[in-house]
């Protein structure tokens, strides 16, 4: 038998590994005192992970510096911290290896990844658990994949039935354990390991959560979950136990995924326990020593911790409409919980936004581009002020002639100001069969919302150039750092070129990294809602570390450069308030 000791495997570099500007233990608490956290919500990160990894962009975040400044940042009280080398490299070497690196920081508390002990490489159940012990481990991830073991087998049981028997909470993801059919295998099995799925996506909702109500020792994160109104629909359902704050930061922006707890319409006890008290209660007792609020933080932020109205105008430049009351919209995973008009625009006035551009998704994403233009229309008879509408036409189920009687009958509606085409139509968009579409907006001064077709950005940087009357707004620009290159490039090129920045991944510092290239002026808020809720978009921008005028106008102020050319042809009810008295 092996044994492991604290002092096994220590390298002398191992912490300048991880970036050798670590912030000090105490600046943790900072000025904090008794009567500033008496209000304020402890949120104890359930999973973050540090290290290097592949194919990683030069301005990814990957040092424990990194995630302290940003569990700081955003007023986040502990962590625990995974460690991408105990899954790439020898794991007890580097579980040991992290430890070490977490022991100056008493608010971070280590993640172990851990696997079968039969191939000589690892620890026996006994051990290990000795080990786990001296170092202060409660919580372990499984990898089987990625690890190459197989968890379904006899000499697995041995681990599994260790960790069951000691109710350790076991971190994973559906994909590790084999996919959805396995996932219910293990928890059919596995019926008292309190197990933390992770890395699951919106789309994959008809999976997860039939699960989450059938079995009680299932726990979910949010950080690529952002289902709307996930947190209210999961709460009505006696859920909430179940329900964790996780951030995966510092390659997700942990500020994004709080404010969807932050905004939660659900009781503050409730909020309380996702936040950090389930957690707590899954590590039998353990917590981050003390509550931390960053007292230098700006008002947009303030406001979203306290669950408040942002104080500034937001503008949303995408979303989406589902006829009124439907929760879902087909496909291989499109439920969007209370997805109409009447839920969408009750979200809007929550977090303080006050118009935007919002297609249908029947048009765009289901193909039916006529009953998508009809529902826009239908939404507008009945829509707060300040919303506009984009319309959708498609060259590939109608004729040149049709459309040339289409384009300008659903265009004399002066609410519809904006043109969106869609991959799923199957024709790039500088092809020759879109140009009826393009020059009726060139004419007209109208918008474009562009979700490319390829991998690059030829469509956007051709039809810039063809069509400058045009403001081509690239979607989701912010969804990678590769993305964001390309972006930064077509912006640099065409000035009536913009990007807006929605999508799952809102990988941290890349809203700062655009605006550093580009400037602050041509970066647009959008959201994608309800196919995925817009308050982690939302916090992704405010507690960015942008100042707070550049804050401002991206969540609100940047979008009237794209309306405006056009604006003339909006009703005054269709404006957002704000922009009137720039008229």
């Amino acid at each position: 038998m092996i044994h492991y000791s604290r002092r096994h495997f220590i390298k002398q570099n191992s912490i300048a590994l991880l970036g050798a500007s670590m912030l000090p233990a105490e600046s943790f608490l900072g000025q904090l005192t008794s009567s500033d956290t008496a209000a304020d919500m402890l949120f104890f990160d359930a999973f973050t992970r540090i290290g290097p990894r592949r194919y990683k962009h030069p301005a990814e975040q990957w040092r424990l510096d990194d995630l302290l400044r940003e569990l700081d940042h955003c007023s986040i009280s502990g962590a625990l911290v995974a460690y991408t080398l105990s899954v790439a490299y020898d794991a007890m070497y580097s579980n040991l290896e992290l430890s070490d690196m977490l022991r100056p920081h008493p608010r971070l508390f280590a993640i172990w990844n851990v696997l079968p002990h039969h191939t000589g490489e690892f620890p026996d159940p006994e051990t290990l658990g000795a080990s786990m012990r001296e170092h202060g481990v409660k919580a372990v991830t499984i990898n089987p994949l990625s690890n190459g073991w197989d968890w379904t087998a006899e000499t697995s049981n041995e681990l599994l039935d260790w960790l069951e028997s000691q109710r350790i909470l076991t971190i994973t993801t559906a994909a590790e354990l084999g996919g959805w059919p396995a996932l219910n295998q293990f928890l059919n099995r596995y019926t008292s390991i309190p197990l933390l799925i992770t890395n699951t996506n919106w789309i994959e909702q008809r999976y997860l959560l039939p699960l989450l109500e059938r079995h009680a020792n299932l726990h979910i994160s949010f950080d690529r979950f952002q289902i709307n109104e996930g947190l209210e629909y999961l709460h009505k359902k006696g859920c909430t136990d179940q329900l964790i704050f996780a951030s995966d930061t510092p390659t997700m922006s942990a500020g994004a995924h709080r404010c969807y707890v932050d905004y939660a319409g659900i009781p503050t006890d409730a909020r309380a326990k996702i936040a950090g008290g389930n957690l707590t209660r899954l590590l039998g007792g353990l917590r981050p020593p003390a509550i931390h609020t960053n007292r230098s933080e700006d008002e947009l932020m303030t406001a979203v911790r306290r669950g408040q109205t942002l104080p500034v105008p937001v503008v949303d430049m995408h979303m989406h409409m589902l006829h009124e009351g439907l929760n879902g919209a087909g496909g291989a995973g499109y439920r969007m919980e209370n997805g109409g008009p009447d839920g969408i625009f009750a979200m809007m006035k929550k977090i303080g936004c006050i118009g935007g551009g919002f297609m249908s998704w029947v048009g765009v994403v289901s193909n039916d581009a006529v009953a998508g233009n009809r529902l826009v229309q239908q939404t507008l008879d009945h829509s707060p002020q300040g919303f506009w509408g984009l319309g959708t036409f498609d060259p590939t189920h109608y004729t040149q002639q049709q459309l040339g009687d289409m384009i300008p009958a659903l265009y004399a509606d002066k609410r519809i100001i904006g043109m969106k085409p869609y991959h799923f139509y199957g024709v790039e968009y500088h092809h020759h069969s879109y140009d009826i579409w393009w020059k009726f907006g060139e004419q007209n001064r109208l918008y474009a919302l562009i979700h490319p077709t390829r991998t690059d950005l030829l469509e956007v940087e051709t039809l810039a150039a063809k069509y400058p009357g045009v403001r081509w707004v690239i979607a989701h620009a912010g969804g990678s750092y590769a993305m964001a290159d390309m972006a930064i490039s077509a912006m640099q090129k065409y000035a009536n070129v913009y990007a807006e920045i929605t999508l799952t991944p809102v990988p941290l510092g890349i809203i700062e990294y655009m605006v550093a290239h580009v400037g602050d002026d041509r970066i647009l808020y959008g959201s994608d809602l309800p196919m995925r809720d817009p308050r982690q978009q939302l916090g992704w921008v405010v507690f960015s570390r942008l100042p707070l005028s550049s804050k401002k106008k991206i969540l609100g102020e940047n979008a009237f450069g794209v309306i405006e050319p056009c604006i003339g042809r909006l009703p005054r009810h269709n404006i957002p308030a704000p922009y009137l008295n720039r008229l």
